[in-house]
């Protein structure tokens, strides 16, 4: 069964990390964790409206080639000292919630005070549930720095490229967006 797609545009995408504002402006933050890749883009939004709070990065990965993985993955980790500092991490999206578990362990570990989660977007079946997030979304989310990847997914999945071009028009692509492809 094919999933079925949501395409969100970089201006929805900006609108949906601005509408968590209001919700996060008043907590001091020490610094922000994103979970990259997906978390780095939001993180550098949020980042700016709490006037350039620090980022430093960790890394999990869940997929690969828009195939789950059993379990993520830290592959790699932050260098900074998180004792007694209060963390805001970020991720995209929180899928199954396992990433967000794994990243707020390590946190944890690393001997933060208190880990703050915010994610734009969940799916109804996570476990983990961010503090801040907008809306949930049943089903494959396209963001719009992944035309590479999802174009190469698709071809996979829908066996050519004319076949995975057509269904990339169908979930929103345009085409300008796919020209760079070729």
């Amino acid at each position: 069964m094919t999933p079925q797609f949501h395409k969100i545009s970089w201006t929805q995408l900006e609108k949906d990390c601005l509408s968590l504002f209001p919700k996060i402006k008043n907590i001091q933050f020490d610094c922000i964790v994103p979970i990259s890749r997906g978390g780095t883009v939001v993180s550098r939004i949020v980042s700016d409206l709490l006037e350039t709070l620090p980022i430093s990065h960790i890394t999990i990965s869940s997929y690969h080639d828009l195939k789950k993985l059993d379990k993520p993955i830290l592959i790699e980790k932050s260098d900074r000292d998180f004792s007694d500092e209060t963390v805001l991490l970020i991720d995209e999206v929180s899928d199954t919630g396992e990433t967000f578990h794994i990243a707020v362990d390590y946190l944890q570990k690393k001997g933060a005070k208190k880990v703050y989660t915010l994610s734009p977007y969940i799916k109804p079946h996570t476990t983990f549930k961010p503090d801040f997030w907008t809306q949930s979304v049943d089903g494959w989310i396209i963001f719009p720095y992944d035309i590479r990847e999802t174009a190469d997914g698709f071809t996979k999945m829908f066996g050519s490229k004319e076949a995975a071009w057509e269904k990339l028009r169908e979930v929103g692509f345009e085409n300008w967006e796919l020209s760079i492809l070729d």
